[in-house]
């Protein structure tokens, strides 16, 4: 089935009633004049001039600040999803393994470029974080 397909029928009458709101026919349905002239103007955003300046002092501020509660949290709920993570491969590991060698094209010899490649992406990682502890941890802003 394709995306069009699941459109309803356009109505004709409907259609041209739109039309003559849009172009402002004073014949035309006054609910439908009422969308046609809000939807030709925009409403007004005022933004301070000074918007920008503001956002970028919060952010360095919230840098400088350090993490808050939500991001320890976050971080928490990732160690306790890598343990969890752990332990299942731990306790099914082995079924899993047996079951990669038969369904792997290259049988043990591809089972163990996957495993260093999965090696490979956890040690960049964890350099990355390294990296990122021994910098101060943020990025400098501006």
């Amino acid at each position: 089935m394709k995306p069009h397909d699941a459109l309803p029928p356009i109505d004709e009458v409907r259609w041209q009633a739109q039309e003559l709101a849009r172009r402002g026919d004073p014949g035309a349905d006054p609910l439908d004049l009422r969308i046609a002239h809000a939807l030709r103007q925009a409403p007004a955003v005022e933004l301070p001039a000074d918007f920008a300046v503001q956002v970028a002092a919060r952010a360095r501020a919230d840098a400088i600040a350090g993490p808050d509660l939500e991001a320890w949290l976050l971080r928490a709920l990732g160690v306790v999803f890598a343990l969890s993570a752990a332990v299942v491969v731990a306790w099914f590991g082995r079924g899993w393994v047996a079951e990669l060698v038969q369904v792997l094209p290259g049988g043990r010899d591809a089972l163990g470029w996957c495993v260093l490649a999965a090696g490979c992406l956890l040690a960049e990682r964890g350099l990355e974080l390294l990296h990122r502890r021994t910098r101060g941890g943020h990025a400098a802003i501006g």
